[in-house]
């Protein structure tokens, strides 16, 4: 499966964050989806994190979050 981060979106909407392919259409467009809360706890709660990983989980967390408030 294609992940996707976006940098530069619509930062007043909290469009910023991690999105996955969930569709590639005959045109060639992409329908995108966001990561969720549960797939970052299942990705990151099995192991150790160093002090950059933490931050980034910390980060996808907010951003999963804000995007669930949608």
């Amino acid at each position: 499966m294609l992940i996707v981060d976006i940098i530069a979106a619509d930062p007043a909407g909290g469009r910023l964050g991690r999105y996955k392919v969930s569709e590639r259409r005959q045109d060639g467009s992409l329908v995108l989806v966001p990561e969720t809360i549960e797939e970052v706890i299942a990705e990151t709660a099995d192991r150790p994190l160093d002090g950059d990983e933490f931050l980034d989980a910390l980060d996808r967390l907010s951003a999963a979050s804000s995007q669930q408030a949608d």
